[in-house]
């Protein structure tokens, strides 16, 4: 049985002349997860094996602490920042 496929590319700011800020999400027929997030000239990359009950548990702690971590972010600057600005 072939397992599922999900595929998702989107720019982060696609509205903006300037930026090139974009994620490319991906599990492959193999198993393998990979999320790519580009900003300017730099990238990172978190990469799991999903053929592994071990490193389905450590892709979804990694995402879930992301996730967590960039709403805590986005709070801290809409708190902080976007109320005192003019």
């Amino acid at each position: 049985m072939e397992k599922p496929i999900y595929n998702k590319k989107n720019f982060i700011l696609p509205d903006s002349p300037r930026s090139m800020s974009c994620y490319h999400a991906k599990v492959m027929e193999d198993g393998i997860m990979k999320l790519t997030i580009h900003d300017c000239k730099r990238s990172i990359q978190l990469k799991n094996d999903l053929n592994n009950p071990e490193e389905i548990q450590e892709a979804i702690e990694k995402l879930t602490n992301f996730a967590n971590g960039i709403l805590d972010l986005l709070h801290f600057i809409q708190n902080e920042y976007a109320t005192t600005q003019h």
